[in-house]
């Protein structure tokens, strides 16, 4: 029966077959199955050990208080009182209630954080070995590789989470959390942990030059997200943080409970809005709205698997890709964004943060390669079809479309439709912050970073990746941080800070800048990035000389 299961799994996934194939043996079984009904053991253990014992007869002189002891209806203190058989009354579902979330949260924990170490090692070791080149000339699909290394890698982590379902299952029903609240969080695992793969795979096809470092680094930023889904609501755009996670979905039922150690999870649940809509107080509204976020990212991160496995010299995305992705983010970012009842401040710092993120993002994805670039700058004329006429006539064009062409002209027109969603909720909130200066500012520097990653990547350097990055960080993080130390705040050097993009968002001093500083600042920045601009484009044209023109210029 093993035997033609297997077989029906290899003719539906040959990758799922191998992967299977080659980590669900008998060993490897009872290792995840002894780890995971060991740590199930302790944690019972742990929480039977803290059930207090009343004292025997004759050494009960004072009073005893738990957390584990039934509140009396004369106190709000858990004062432990005596039932007719001289035991403690015990508040059996808080102790449920504890394992149930403690167990909750060690899962999460393990399914996010050691599946993408997994995904992302296992792609670092085909990719050394050889053997991912290989799987790409097999006649499987991109879809095929991408769902058998995603149900397969972390398949033993699969099998230790299954075994955790029963004790789960029943420590929630035991707390008295309705079973619908349950399954809407293992919706919401299920969700996330696509999410999170499908990241992971993305992630370690495109990140082969960190080598050994790129699963390190990929569990840590997933440990960074599911840290931040820890956090407090913050009923900011920061929020749609919390939605990538499954803890939002164990939210719903710590907020019925009175009192638990476990009362941040549930803070300002009541009041969360997702364009004004009440997504914290109904989980049906919330496990959608998760499934939205989740479903967005899942979408996105299977187009650039998909552009990107079959050829590696490929952007991630397509410039028309990049064009709706931009316009989908910020929708889902202007709902969290928009509440009935906004905290004071922050909320437009929170939601610059996120596009700054996705602008650095974006600008990796859309960068092409030195060989992608010299290409399309020799061959452009050639490869535009003969009847887009336009295209010749209007190189413009050719920038906005063309997949190989630099990404400074889609990186500001991607700048602009976010500008064009945001402005009406912008000029409803009252900041601080120089609103039209500030645009111009980012979107300056956001160009600057873009010319500087292509500029980068058109080189003959070796690592031409970490040079980009290294630098773009710099950019960055440099300015605010050196300014710090020399006690230059934003009020005593405002041209300098202007050159930030930290000190644009972060310094309500700018806002009171004159107009002579802000416009000089302005004016270097373009000054920077016309000059970028003209050494990318001379690259470009020295690249598109054929070698026999060069050799007579010569």
């Amino acid at each position: 029966m093993t035997l033609h299961l297997l077989d029906k799994i290899g003719n539906w996934n040959p990758q799922l077959f191998r992967e299977i194939k080659g980590r669900l043996n008998t060993g490897n079984m009872a290792i995840a199955s002894a780890l995971s009904l060991s740590a199930q053991l302790l944690l019972f253990m742990y929480y039977s050990a803290q059930i207090p014992v009343p004292p025997a007869n004759g050494e009960y002189t004072y009073p005893t208080y738990h957390r584990f002891c039934l509140e009396t209806a004369d106190s709000s203190t858990r004062k432990c009182v005596r039932d007719a058989l001289d035991n403690f009354v015990i508040n059996w579902r808080e102790w449920w209630l504890e394992i149930f979330i403690l167990l909750s949260i060690s899962s999460v924990l393990a399914l996010l954080i050691a599946g993408t170490y997994m995904l992302v090692s296992d792609l670092d070791k085909e990719e050394r070995r050889g053997t991912l080149n290989f799987i790409r000339l097999s006649p499987q699909s991109a879809k095929t590789i991408f769902l058998g290394k995603i149900l397969g890698v972390p398949i033993l982590l699969y099998l230790a989470t299954i075994l955790a379902v029963p004790l789960h299952l029943y420590a929630g029903l035991a707390a008295q959390i309705p079973l619908n609240e349950i399954l809407c969080f293992y919706i919401a695992v299920a969700a996330s942990c696509a999410l999170f793969y499908s990241t992971a795979m993305l992630f370690g096809l495109t990140t082969s030059w960190l080598g050994g470092f790129q699963p390190w680094l990929a569990s840590a930023m997933a440990f960074v997200v599911f840290g931040i889904s820890w956090l407090p609501l913050t009923r900011t755009a920061l929020d749609v943080l919390h939605f990538l996670s499954p803890l939002a979905m164990l939210r719903y039922p710590l907020f019925l409970v009175d009192k638990t150690d476990f009362d941040s999870l549930a803070e300002n649940l009541d009041k969360l809005q997702w364009f004004y809509l009440p997504v914290g107080t109904n989980i049906a509204m919330g496990i959608a709205l998760s499934l939205l976020v989740c479903g967005t990212g899942i979408y996105w991160m299977w187009q650039g698997w998909q552009r990107r496995f079959p050829n590696p010299s490929a952007t991630v995305l397509s410039k028309r890709q990049s064009y709706l992705l931009v316009i989908c983010c910020q929708v889902i970012f202007l709902g969290f964004a928009l509440q009935s009842d906004p905290p004071n401040g922050g909320n437009l710092i929170c939601l610059l943060i996120l596009n700054l993120v996705m602008f650095l993002a974006l600008i990796a994805a859309l960068t092409s390669d030195r060989q992608s670039l010299y290409d399309w700058a020799r061959y452009r004329k050639q490869i535009v079809p003969s009847n887009q006429k336009l295209w010749r006539r209007y190189p413009l064009l050719d920038l906005i479309w063309s997949d190989k062409s630099p990404p400074v002209v889609a990186i500001a027109i991607n700048f602009l439709s976010s500008v064009i969603i945001l402005t009406p909720w912008a000029l409803l909130e009252k900041n601080e912050i120089n609103g039209f200066g500030g645009v111009i500012g980012c979107l300056n520097l956001i160009l600057i970073y873009a010319a500087i990653t292509q500029l980068f990547l058109f080189t003959k350097t070796r690592n031409q990746e970490i040079w980009a990055v290294g630098t773009v960080g710099s950019a960055i993080l440099l300015p605010p941080v050196i300014l710090s130390m020399l006690l230059l705040t934003p009020e005593k050097a405002p041209f300098l800070w202007l050159s930030s993009i930290f000190g644009i968002w972060f310094s309500p001093y700018l806002a009171a800048a004159s107009g002579n500083t802000i416009l000089l600042s302005l004016l270097s920045q373009w000054t920077v990035l016309v000059l970028l601009n003209f050494k990318l484009r001379s690259q470009l044209r020295l690249a598109g000389q054929s070698a026999s023109k060069a050799l007579l210029k010569a």
